[in-house]
């Protein structure tokens, strides 16, 4: 047990150490709504290589945090994903889809609306699985 506690926090250290590439990369905004002054945490997409690297993690506020982690997010907080979802950034965008789908497959109308007009390069499409 023991063991893996140590080991989550070595890579927990690790995550932290990309903050600085994140912030610069986001310019110091959140990565998905754009809120500027907030406080901002890294935060890791799935699947996660072995070793942390930038190209699968976004800077997050913590309002869009507690909307990714909800299990039925409020659609009306989740509007940036409106502009999300066409992020250059494929973390950003993956993460964008995968609560966009979550809101689709729940009703939410704008969401099933933006899924039919959002361009998923192969890229992302293969992150997703699909």
């Amino acid at each position: 047990m023991a063991k893996g506690y140590q080991k989550n926090k070595e890579r927990l250290a690790q995550v932290s150490l990309l903050g600085k590439t994140l912030v610069r990369r986001a310019k110091k905004k959140c990565e998905l709504c754009g809120t500027q002054g907030e406080s901002m945490s890294v935060m890791e997409v799935e699947p996660a290589p072995a070793t942390p690297a930038p190209d699968h993690a976004l800077m997050a506020c913590t309002a869009c945090r507690t909307v990714l982690e909800q299990d039925n997010p409020d659609p009306n907080q989740s509007r940036f994903l409106e502009t999300a979802a066409w992020s250059e950034i494929p973390a950003v965008q993956v993460t964008a889809i995968r609560l966009c789908r979550k809101l689709a497959d729940n009703g939410v109308d704008w969401a099933r609306e933006l899924m039919d007009m959002v361009y998923i390069s192969p890229e992302v499409k293969n992150w997703l699985g699909e």
